[in-house]
């Protein structure tokens, strides 16, 4: 398995998320500070984003492969930035659609991650499925605007916002550890395959039963070492053994001497 990363895009997701998890700790906790303020920053991010995205594409080498996508994602992002300090008015005015579109990026980002956590078998894709979900639903509710919803919490879009950062910050860690132990819980898999391979070419390869394997402190139940048993033949015949009913005579035993039987004749008294 693999473990080389697109550098760009992930220089990317972490600029991303760092800028709409400040965005929204400053809309939530700040009251002092203007939308308009806010909207500069965002828009001033999305360039800086945007051009380190298109720098890291260069610097780590992605421009050899063909599946890295870094320098549209920083031309892209940077345009956006720039449109928006052209039409600062009508951002701050929809300013929770744009928030509710980064909080969508963020979250399809997310889920992503999970997909490849749980392909990775790991069970903490269940936690990264449930930040998804919620961000995702959110998002959409910020950007639909569905108001029975949105309304029942104060600052609806300013909170997806800062949980979506947070999840994809969250994700991204999660997701780069996992392939790190799956790689090497692969490699050492690998090892011991061909540890056995090798065992098995030079003939010293020898299976263990699956009752022995699972008890290593049962005794082996064949013991070469171990000498037969020696069956003895010296035994006392069954007719020198006493009869235990009187009423039945002894049997006399081979060699010894038959007693006279007196004759009876028809007629004798």
């Amino acid at each position: 398995m693999k473990t080389s990363t697109d550098k760009s895009n992930v220089v990317t997701q972490i600029l991303l998320s760092a800028v709409a998890i400040a965005l929204g700790y400053l809309l939530l906790f700040d009251k002092t500070m203007q939308l308009l303020t806010l909207c500069r920053i965002l828009c001033g991010g999305l360039v800086v984003v945007g051009v380190v995205s298109i720098i890291s594409f260069f610097v780590s080498g992605d421009y050899k492969r063909i599946d890295r996508y870094g320098f549209t994602l920083g031309v892209l992002l940077a345009i956006l930035g720039v449109i928006g300090f052209l039409r600062m008015n009508e951002l701050t005015a929809n300013f929770e659609v744009f928030a509710g579109l980064l909080a969508l990026v963020l979250s399809i980002l997310t889920l992503q991650g999970t997909v490849q956590v749980k392909i990775l078998d790991y069970a903490v894709w269940v936690l990264s499925l449930l930040l998804a979900v919620i961000c995702l639903a959110g998002s959409f509710c910020v950007m639909a605007g569905i108001t029975p919803i949105t309304k029942l919490v104060g600052g609806f879009a300013h909170w997806i916002l800062l949980i979506s950062g947070g999840s994809c910050l969250f994700s991204l860690i999660v997701t780069w550890i996992c392939i790190l132990l799956a790689a090497r819980r692969e490699k050492k898999a690998m090892k011991e395959a061909e540890e056995i391979a090798q065992a098995v070419m030079h003939g010293d390869y020898q299976e263990i039963p699956p009752a022995q394997a699972a008890d290593t402190t049962a005794e082996p139940s064949y013991k070469p070492s171990e000498p037969a048993e020696t069956f003895h033949t010296d035994f006392t015949p069954a007719s020198d053994v006493p009869s235990a009913d009187p009423s039945v005579p002894d049997v006399p035993s081979a060699g010894s001497s038959v007693p006279d039987v007196p004759d009876v004749t028809e007629g004798s008294t």
